[in-house]
């Protein structure tokens, strides 16, 4: 009996449209929380021929199994549009580098694409908080993926000048009188005055 227990998650299927690297995070875990995870490092190599000859064919089959099982994994969490680029590649290490050259974009103008998204992004007056939070979080998570570190008192003045009128009063509240701005900080004002606001006390 095997010693990797399959487990069941709800992952939405990577179609080459939402967040990469959120999606690649999920899928990692989902391999970890299944014993499937070293599969995507690749068969480890043998410390000599010595050792190669004591493995024997038992640890060769093991080592099969785990590298099918997490190949199957990755593959099934993919929309079929994406699992046709990938087709024929077998290992889990191939499969796990293909996707990220084809949907990790690290190039000059998908790096300036996201900068662009992240100094403009405004909230609109019918947005929610917690909506406008979750499209500038998907902006910081495809820029970092992608090696951009952005600066989380950057995060926060971002979020602090783009917001609607009607939060005006909050600026001063969130930005002055402070030695740092902090993100967890600003957002946390933000939601508590949101939900202030909605349960109208």
């Amino acid at each position: 009996m095997s010693k990797y227990t399959p487990m069941r998650f709800d992952i939405e299927r990577y179609d080459g449209r939402i967040n990469f690297g959120l999606w690649q995070v999920q899928v990692k875990d989902v391999l970890i929380q299944s014993g499937l995870h070293k599969a995507l490092k690749g068969k480890p190599a043998p410390i000599s021929s010595k050792e190669s000859s004591a493995a024997g064919k038992d640890d060769d089959e093991e080592w099969d199994d785990l590298d099918l099982r997490a190949a199957s994994a990755i593959r099934l969490s993919l929309a079929k549009n994406v699992l046709a680029n990938v087709h024929g590649i077998s290992t889990a290490k191939e499969l796990w580098e293909k996707l990220e050259q084809l949907y990790q974009g690290k190039g000059i103008s998908n790096r300036l694409y996201l900068k662009e998204q992240f100094h403009t992004l405004r909230m609109n007056g019918d947005t929610k908080i917690s909506d406008h939070l979750s499209v500038l979080n998907n902006i910081v998570s495809e820029l970092e993926a992608i090696g951009v570190k952005v600066e989380d008192e950057d995060k926060a003045l971002r979020l602090i000048l783009y917001l609607p009128s009607f939060y005006e009063h909050m600026k001063p509240i969130l930005m002055y009188g402070k030695e740092t701005l902090k993100y967890a900080d600003v957002t946390g004002k933000l939601l508590s005055e949101e939900k202030r606001e909605e349960t109208g006390k």
